[in-house]
């Protein structure tokens, strides 16, 4: 599976689950491979993935885009971050990395994914033992930028 194929299966995947659940329109930004990424600031919702690849995807944005994205899924105003905030942004992880996984089955084969945990918080850094490649898609949303990590490698 080359880092191509996964961006592409990433940015297809994002701009349906937008288009469709959201009625949001995004825009493809940088993408690129990081190895060690520095810390975050916002909400991040991380899973994993097991089969014949293995590793961790992650939906990070700051907490202003949060709310608007949880908002919007609600149909509701929210303008701080909140467990209903936090559970929206598991909801959209999941079925935006769920969908990303769908578009990688060609060349990755099956893949199962775990719930999702997220985290909000400053200055925090995820850790991924073995590969610490990690692919990074950037979207826009308007004025905001969320975006979508991968780090996956072959089961040994």
């Amino acid at each position: 599976m080359t880092n191509e194929q996964v961006f592409t299966a990433v940015r297809q995947a994002t701009e349906a689950v937008f288009s469709t659940m959201l009625n949001l329109h995004v825009s493809p930004k940088d993408a690129c491979e990081q190895v060690d990424p520095p810390p975050l600031n916002g909400v991040m919702a991380v899973l994993g993935f097991t089969g014949e690849w293995v590793g961790t995807g992650m939906f990070y944005c700051q907490e202003k885009l949060a709310c608007r994205l949880s908002s919007t899924m609600l149909a509701t105003q929210i303008g701080e971050i909140t467990n209903e905030v936090l559970d929206g942004m598991g909801e959209l992880a999941n079925v935006v990395l769920g969908n990303v996984k769908d578009h990688l089955h060609p060349v990755a084969g099956e893949l199962a994914m775990s719930i999702p945990t997220v985290v909000y918080g400053r200055n925090f850094q995820t850790r991924t033992t073995g590969n610490r490649n990690w692919l990074i898609a950037a979207f826009a949303v308007e004025e905001d930028t969320f975006e979508i990590r991968l780090c996956l490698a072959p089961k040994k």
